[in-house]
């Protein structure tokens, strides 16, 4: 191509870290792998899933995320509710905005919701930018029960992409 080695050596060298910086960027504001670690979110994701987040969406309800728990962990759940959302917890059934949720997303076997003592109510309001997440595998999901709202800021993306185990190659819904 060139005659002279160190143009042709600089040409590459521009050419490396042209391509850097666009990857370094895509990352940053588009694209992110993760590993999933934990059972909380099982059927729907298990331990060493490798999963792709688009960190330019809007969240929505039922949407899966990943957020910076305040131990600085990440964890991986389902929004449940999102800014202005009213929720009722009642005796093992949420109430969205007054209609009872189908959730189909839950195991079959068992994990069929929240489990709470008869007679206890929780309702709340989600406020402005907070969302209330939750496990799919309710029995064994560190969640808003336990860490409250979650902060807008704190959520790293959405699940959007599954690439790893390949039986479950494809956009997640």
């Amino acid at each position: 191509m060139y005659e002279d080695p160190v143009k042709e050596m600089l040409v590459w060298m521009k050419m490396l870290l042209l391509t850097a910086f666009i990857i370094l960027g895509v990352r940053q504001f588009l694209f992110e792998p993760v590993i999933v670690e934990g059972g909380s979110m099982q059927p729907s994701f298990h331990e060493n899933d490798k999963l792709v987040l688009s960190k330019a969406t809007t969240i929505g309800n039922f949407d899966t995320i990943v957020f910076f728990a305040p131990d600085g962990s990440r964890f991986i759940k389902r929004v449940i509710g999102v800014p202005g959302d009213h929720l009722q917890i009642a005796g093992g059934e949420i109430l969205l905005n007054g209609q009872p949720l189908e959730e189909p997303y839950l195991d079959e076997g068992g994990n069929t919701g929240i489990t709470a003592p008869a007679g206890i109510t929780s309702e709340f309001s989600v406020p402005p930018d907070c969302y209330y997440v939750l496990g799919d595998n309710r029995g064994n999901s560190t969640d808003s029960r336990v860490l409250g709202f979650i902060q807008e800021q704190d959520v790293i993306g959405e699940v959007k992409f599954r690439f790893a185990p390949l039986r479950d190659f494809g956009f997640v819904e």
